[in-house]
């Protein structure tokens, strides 16, 4: 039996601790569809952010349309979210508030629960078909930041979850 724990722990879990490493640093991080750049999503991208960063973290996200339901965790801080190009950088997903009863609080295509975080130069959309509310944006963290952004969404766009936290919104289309 013991013979099979050190491998088992080796193959399963050192990778992606090596990869976490390969990105503790305040460097940009690349996503891009095409392969261009480190990573393909967006969603594996935040998951390689170190919890509760003392520097700055950009994740560049060159233009694209990118089909993900993102949750920025609430122990990642200092995350800069920035696009190429507002309208041809765009994350969406289409959950509504009547599939299987969600809902919503729960169709957001962005959460964003982490504090000192800024978006920009994105576009955030629910697509889904006018069935029911469908948040593009759901935050609960304090200290949020959103510039030259288009939030898209089909009632409830927008929803600030959380009492007292401070959210700004600078040329930003909702």
């Amino acid at each position: 039996m013991v013979k099979w724990i050190l491998p088992f722990y080796l193959l399963t879990f050192l990778p992606f601790n090596v990869v976490a490493q390969n990105y503790d640093n305040p460097d940009t991080i690349v996503v891009a569809r095409d392969g261009t750049g480190q990573f393909r999503n967006i969603g594996e991208a935040i998951e390689v952010c170190r919890a509760f960063m003392d520097y700055h973290k950009v994740i560049f996200v060159k233009r694209g349309t990118y089909k993900e339901k993102l949750i920025i965790p609430e122990w990642l801080t200092n995350i800069e979210l920035c696009g190429e190009d507002r309208d041809e950088t765009i994350i969406t997903f289409d959950d509504h508030a009547n599939i299987n009863k969600m809902g919503t609080f729960r169709t957001y295509t962005l959460r964003v629960a982490g504090n000192d975080i800024t978006v920009k130069n994105i576009t955030i959309e629910n697509n889904a078909a006018k069935l029911g509310q469908a948040v593009a944006l759901h935050t609960t963290g304090d200290r949020l930041r959103f510039i030259n952004c288009r939030f898209l969404g089909n009632q409830d766009t927008v929803y600030t979850c959380t009492a007292n936290t401070r959210i700004y919104f600078k040329d930003c289309y909702i």
